[in-house]
């Protein structure tokens, strides 16, 4: 296997793109471990942007199960870990960034963006992380531009096959699935020139099983009657504690299909062609299951602990009447297909170099749940731990079905379209001068289209039935070990699946699936251009350049509005400047600085005039401690934008090493986060309702420290200079302009259950690679965060997110040149991800509770990796 520099890749690179190593020329072979240090140090040391970025060493060889988890690994980078996986990124503190594909921009569905989780890490040969912007990139967001580099022919000497096959284990799933993935690849003379083809693909599956224990967010106030406590939310003084508390599993099985392929075609040195595409699969069944105990509605209560000097109640024991205890068991398949095509041609015409790429998208996502509710018939005894949480529950048969009554089965089904056309040409034109390296001038037009359908329906028996009726099959769900009562009777997926007919028939639904309604459509259509001009020498480089974009969006719901700013859509014109400089002050040191300005778009949902109503709480009317969550969008937001300024010292002192500080701020104007409060409806009850607001003035300011080297000294035996080391620490102080519940805004942490920013971020890397072992050890953590902020009438309620961390290991072994052994174990500790919240209703003074304990998946995986050619 011989990758070269990945600039030789047939994608229509700009200036900008960082694989292009002309300061060295030289030839980055990723063979290892250590070659990979030297492709990350390269790639940071030459290009004109502050980037980072992660190499695969090998063809499926980076050990993450998908591409959001290897990004954790880059300084800057947050992840929110749930089912199993890194989902949600966060890039510098703040979720707004492009995604590129092979330079080009990608999305799922309706979105703007590609969940990176998509991309399984054994396609990908890098994944880069630009953190400051240049006029010839694909408009970065705010916090930049993520692109996934996949593999093209030219990048390989000959001809190859390589993969690998393995077992994937989830020791809270309890199940071990097959995982592979192949590349093939040829390069052939062809007259002059040279011709290649390369084809990859791969499907990963994992059963997984997050476990979840909690109390409701709702803190109750009670009255003493009689040894009865009364829920009281004007009165009542003698106790307080939340009044439900639940086990919830997320488990389901998440399926990703994937195949890549290109043509490479040069029919001579100074010219090529090149076709590549890209299909992207998502199967997840999701068969989640939740276990709530009421401890309201009259119970009796006993056994009443509190927290010294106050009413606050630690534990108890309650006698609840019958009906206290509910559960609902999903049945929800959820499937995603993308699918991108490109082809350009890059030519070079003696000083001139021009680039065209024309790419098409198209990705659609379904969705259907089902969910069948029920609650025990039976009178519990429920002990309760406010504290732990923890919950044990007597008086009650958990393996008998008959025990469970019917409550009602939801129902809801989704679809969402996305497409565009991408069109973009690049010229360059490189002077023979020691002052002026060269100006390129560019522009991009994108046509996009987009679509969202939703609808759900709840429905209850006419009487009562007994769940051990229902055409289902039941079956005792062992779930995790937390403690307390964690096992019980629960209908299987299939079952629901299988005979949604009977029941919909139950509660008097038709037999046909509730009909998707047309939520919103969106158009937009984006010309934009650039020019950029770099100045200097190999020791001394500035750029500086402009883009002038365009866009027209429109966002409309299934019927006009009436109102003109709505239903014509809106147009943005936007001036977006950038500066830069890199001076290399000698073979070691080197200094850069940075200065833009970007632009961030809302999302078609936070546009999206209409509001969508979600499942119903039990007893299907909203309660404080259970209400509706509605969510809707915000048709009157505007883009916000962002002055960036960075700079950064770095020392490259060895082919593998180097240290770099980096400084940054970020002044935000507009930036946009969702907010939430609560209405009263006659009809339904409680009701949240959750959508997007323009915040106002935002500030980050942020420091990045990272390393790494080999343990490359003469005095060492060579066996110690296997060892190596990576580290990388971020700070952040980021802030916006925010409500504060008294009719003002203050600077406050920017806010959000899946994107919350963390103070601090750190990723510590250990690794061995000698005479054909290699090992990482790697240990990831970031600090606490805020993740909601609402007002309920006198009450400001939070909630801090305390993320775990995470020790995951991966080693390997080669047998011979064309085998190797490998293992990975991910998430080895299994810390709690905790989250606590502060209320305060009433007058009552603030009293903080654990909201929820998250212990999630852990997985051990065992494989062989293969290579034949090259």
């Amino acid at each position: 296997m011989g990758p070269t520099t990945a600039g030789q890749q047939g994608t229509a690179a700009p200036q900008g793109a960082v694989a292009a190593d002309a300061a060295d020329d030289e030839t980055i072979l990723v063979t290892g471990l250590r070659s990979s240090f030297e492709s990350i140090r390269n790639i940071r040391r030459n290009a004109p942007q502050v980037i980072d970025a992660i190499v695969a060493e090998d063809i499926g060889k980076l050990s993450d199960l998908n591409t959001a988890q290897t990004a954790a690994r880059i300084p800057g980078v947050q992840v929110y870990r749930q089912g199993g996986e890194a989902q949600n990124v966060v890039v510098r503190g703040l979720p707004n960034f492009t995604t590129t594909y092979n330079r080009r921009e990608i999305f799922t569905a309706e979105t703007r963006s590609v969940a990176l989780q998509d991309f399984p890490s054994a396609n990908v040969a890098a994944l880069e992380v630009f953190k400051t912007s240049s006029a010839d990139l694909v408009e970065p967001g705010l916090a930049g531009l993520v692109n996934v580099r996949s593999r093209m022919p030219f990048d390989f000497r000959d001809g190859q096959i390589a993969g690998s096959v393995w077992g994937l284990y989830t020791r809270q799933g309890d199940r071990l699935s097959p995982n592979f993935n192949v590349l093939a690849t040829k390069r052939w003379d062809v007259g002059d020139g040279e011709f290649g083809i390369l084809v990859n693909a791969s499907r990963t599956e994992m059963q997984y099983l997050d476990a979840e224990i909690s109390n409701t967010d709702f803190l109750q106030t009670f009255r003493n009657e009689n040894g009865q406590i009364i829920a009281d939310g004007g009165a009542g003084t003698a106790a307080r504690f939340p009044d439900i508390q639940r086990m919830f599993y997320r488990s389901g099985n998440r399926v990703r299909p994937s195949i890549n392929g290109a043509i490479q075609y040069k029919p001579n040195p100074d010219v090529e062609f090149y076709l590549d595409g890209l299909w992207q699969g998502f199967r997840n069944k999701v068969d989640d299951r939740l276990l709530a105990a009421e401890l309201f509605n009259g119970a009796q209560a006993s056994s009443l602990t509190f927290r010294e000097g106050t009413n606050i109640v630690n534990s108890g024991t309650v006698n609840a009447p019958p009906g206290s205890l509910f559960s609902f068991q999903g049945g929800t398949l959820n499937e995603t297909d993308t699918f991108q095509f490109a082809g350009g041609a890059r030519i070079k015409l003696e000083q001139l170099d021009i680039n065209i790429d024309v790419a098409r998208t198209r990705s659609t996502f379904r969705g259907s749940t089902e969910s069948v509710d029920r609650r025990w018939i039976g009178a519990p005894t429920i002990r309760f731990d406010t504290a732990t949480p923890r919950f044990d529950i007597d008086r009650i048969d958990f393996l008998d079905p008959a025990a469970q009554s019917f409550d009602g089965l939801f129902e809801e089904n989704q679809r969402s379209t996305g497409g565009d056309w991408q069109f973009r040409g690049d010229l360059q034109y490189n002077f023979d001068s020691p002052f002026i390296k060269n100006i390129a001038v560019g522009a991009r037009y994108t046509d996009r289209k987009a679509d969202r359908r939703y609808s759900n329906r709840f429905g209850q028996a006419s009487a009562p039935v007994n769940a051990a009726a229902l055409p289902l099959e039941f079956r005792v769900f062992d779930g995790v070990n937390l403690g307390g009562t964690t096992v019980w009777a629960a209908p299987t997926y299939e079952s629901i699946r299988e005979n949604l007919v009977p029941l919909r028939r139950l509660v008097g639904f038709s037999d046909e699936p509730v009909n998707a309604a047309l939520l919103y459509t969106a158009t937009e259509k984006n010309l934009a251009g650039y020019g950029q001009i770099t100045l200097g020498n190999e020791d001394l480089e500035a750029i500086a350049g402009v883009r002038v974009t365009r866009v027209r969006t429109r966002v409309a719901g299934p019927q006009p509005t009436g109102i003109a700013d709505i239903d014509d859509g809106s147009s943005n014109t936007s001036v977006l400047p950038n500066a830069s400089f890199r001076a290399r002050l000698s073979e070691v040191v080197q200094l850069r600085g940075a200065v833009s300005k970007t632009r961030t778009l809302p999302t078609y949902a936070d546009l999206n005039p209409a509001l969508v109503i979600g499942a119903p709480p039990p007893g299907g009317i909203g309660t404080p401690s259970a209400p509706f969550q509605a969510f809707g969008g915000n048709p009157f937001l505007t883009p916000f934008t962002s002055w960036n300024f960075d700079a950064a010292a770095e020392i490259y002192f060895s082919p593998t090493g180097f240290v770099s500080l980096t400084g940054f701020h970020r002044r935000i104007d507009g930036f946009i986060q969702q907010d939430s409060f609560r209405v009263e409806d006659p009809t339904l009850g409680t009701v949240q309702i959750s959508g997007p607001v323009n915040t106002g003035e935002g500030r980050i300011y942020g420091v990045e420290l990272q390393g790494q080297a080999f343990a490359d000294f003469e005095t060492l035996p060579d066996w110690a200079r296997g060892f190596g080391l990576q580290v990388n620490v971020t700070y952040l102080d980021a802030k916006t302009e925010q409500p504060d519940g008294q009719g003002g805004l203050t600077f406050q942490p920017i806010t959000d259950q899946f994107n919350g920013v963390s103070r601090w971020n750190y990723n510590l890397v250990g690794i061995y690679e000698r005479y054909g072992f290699s090992t990482r050890l790697t240990y990831n953590n970031r600090s606490r965060f805020r993740a909601t902020q609402q007002f309920r009438g006198d009450d400001i309620y939070t909630e801090t997110a305390r993320p775990a961390g995470r020790l995951d290991l991966s080693m390997s072994y080669d047998l011979n040149e064309r085998f190797a052994l490998f293992g990975d174990w991910t998430n080895i500790t299994q810390e709690a991800f905790r989250q606590d919240f502060t209320s305060a209703r009433n007058g009552a003074p603030p009293a903080d509770f654990i909201k929820y304990l998250r212990y999630d998946e852990s997985t051990i995986s065992v494989g062989l990796r293969f290579r034949f050619g090259g």
